[in-house]
């Protein structure tokens, strides 16, 4: 994993279990750990160059956010999804994604419009891409990340920050 730049300000310091977060919950959307299999907070602050502190306030949230789950006698490990987690947390994106188009439409501007008429575009031709490439995690996770990416532009352009926050959480 990519090692944060170092520096002595105070926005390091509050910036650091964020950067925990988003890279350890990257290395989970990318597969690097097995569903079920435990984790250390200790390698991974070795891994990031932080300290545990900050590794632990990113476990929080990733525990919140159903990533991950703590146990007695097993420790910190990946979560495995029921088939209802699953399916729950596509029935909740998808209402919050329509709810952001539906603002969207509203309140959007024409160069807004026309940014994610180019983001469509370009997400439809990864799609092409991928799908003519079986079997290719990288370009999976990329599709997946630029679909984040279009739905939660839709949501900033909608002019509601909550709505672009719940989307990126329940993209897992």
């Amino acid at each position: 994993m990519a090692r944060p730049s170092k520096g002595g300000s105070k926005s390091y310091t509050q910036a650091l279990p964020e950067q925990a977060y988003r890279a350890i919950r990257q290395q989970i959307l990318l597969g690097r750990f097995r569903m079920g299999v435990p984790i250390s907070r200790r390698q991974l602050a070795a891994e990031l160059g932080m300290s545990i502190v900050p590794v632990s306030e990113a476990f929080q949230r990733l525990t919140q956010e159903g990533l991950i789950e703590s146990k007695p006698q097993v420790g910190t490990r990946i979560r495995i999804p029921t088939e209802t987690d699953i399916r729950d947390r596509f029935v909740i994106r998808e209402a919050l994604e329509s709810q952001s188009a539906r603002l969207f439409s509203e309140r959007a501007s024409m160069a807004e419009r026309r940014e994610l008429r180019d983001l469509a575009e370009d997400l439809d031709a990864l799609y092409l891409r991928r799908d003519s490439k079986p079997g290719n995690s990288s370009l999976v996770f990329q599709v997946n990340n630029d679909h984040l990416r279009l739905h939660t532009r839709i949501a900033a352009c909608s002019g509601t920050l909550a709505l672009c926050k719940m989307i990126e959480t329940m993209q897992c």
